[in-house]
């Protein structure tokens, strides 16, 4: 037993000890005060050095811990703004359906046989396909039957290798109408373009005229 106390003393002294010559050697001075301590003097040591490095470890740790919480607000900022700033998504509004065919459709250009590029509307497609509407925005443009009015609005369908769009009536045609060679038909850039002819096709009537 006497040997164990007698190594705890001793290592206890030899890192106090290497404390207090780093301490010496390194320059640190508190309040310009020289140290003095007596070797037989192991407590007094231990209390000038501790003295010495305990200041400096308090601070750390204040700042530290500063540091961090500072952080964490910055964190705290960083997500509420990224949160604020992610827009809602619009809902898709599904409009009433007046009236609803099924039929045929066929395809022109501004430049077909007997065209001027000026639709029944007055509306001028010798350089557009689309019209822009203020309550449906822009929209694709038909020739129809004179009993739909001009300005009705058309959603349709059903068209192969097409997805549904919704389209504006602004023309007539001497072949379009009920009981004629097709029901509806599209207006496109260039008559070598055009839409042949296709049957099946739905239109569903979504206004009548403006």
């Amino acid at each position: 037993m006497k040997k164990i106390v007698a190594t705890i003393i001793v290592g206890t002294q030899l890192l106090v000890g290497g404390l207090f010559l780093v301490t010496l050697f390194t320059g640190n001075e508190v309040d310009k005060k020289v140290v003095v301590v007596e070797n037989n003097n192991l407590s007094k040591m231990v209390d000038v050095v501790s003295g010495l490095y305990m200041e400096d470890f308090v601070n750390t740790i204040t700042t530290q811990e500063v540091e961090v919480k500072e952080d964490e607000k910055q964190v705290e900022i960083e997500e509420k703004t990224v949160e604020v700033a992610v827009p809602e998504v619009s809902q898709v509004e599904d409009y009433e359906v007046l009236n609803t065919y099924v039929g045929t459709i066929t395809g022109y250009g501004p430049n077909c046989v007997g065209c001027s590029g000026i639709t029944a509307s007055g509306y001028d497609v010798r350089n557009t396909t689309t019209y822009m509407d203020s309550e449906y925005g822009e929209v694709r443009i038909l020739a129809a039957d004179r009993s739909i009015e001009l300005y009705s609005i058309v959603r349709v369908s059903n068209i192969p290798n097409m997805e549904p769009f919704i389209a504006i009536v602004l023309d007539r045609g001497g072949n379009v109408g009920f009981g004629k060679g097709t029901l509806f038909d599209l207006l496109f850039a260039d008559e070598s373009q055009a839409l042949h002819k296709t049957n099946d096709v739905t239109f569903e009537v979504l206004r009548n005229g403006k």
